[in-house]
């Protein structure tokens, strides 16, 4: 019998976990590569709404450590989407930057609808206003697509 098997064959619960530790080939804590942080730009927070719904509340912080916070989200050509956000200080002029499936983009201005040109996952990016006083906390953002 192996080290990870039970008597009637099967791999305990934390027989999955062993095979994590051994994938990552014995790399210590301190040279493993750092976890995604949602948020991140390399880690957006994806946004799905339940069937039916044309909107979503998610919230986020930012800081002078992490001015920037990305999320994700999917829609279609034709759509319209509008974002509304509460908090933090969120710079939103000349307009959120959003990422288009197709690589390119733009700024929608907050509150007001904005038709998105294609089909696929857009990207949206919340900066801390670092120009105003106070420019760090948490915000709640509302992202509308009908």
């Amino acid at each position: 019998m192996g080290p990870f098997r039970t008597p009637i064959g099967r791999a305990p619960r934390f027989a999955a976990l062993a095979a994590c530790v051994m994938a990552v080939g014995g790399l210590s804590a301190a040279t493993a590569a750092p976890a995604c942080t949602p948020g991140a730009e390399a880690c957006p927070v994806v946004l799905k709404m339940a069937p039916g719904a044309t909107s979503i509340r998610a919230s986020g912080s930012v800081s002078g450590e992490r001015p920037d916070y990305y999320f994700t989200f999917e829609a279609r050509a034709g759509q319209t989407l509008t974002i509304h956000i509460v908090g933090g200080n969120i710079k939103s002029g000349p307009g959120i930057p959003i990422t288009f499936p197709n690589g390119g983009g733009g700024g929608v201005d907050v509150d007001t609808p904005f038709a998105l040109p294609a089909t696929g996952a857009y990207v949206i990016l919340l900066h801390a206003n670092t120009m105003s006083e106070g420019p760090f906390g948490r915000f709640e953002l509302t992202l509308q697509v009908k």
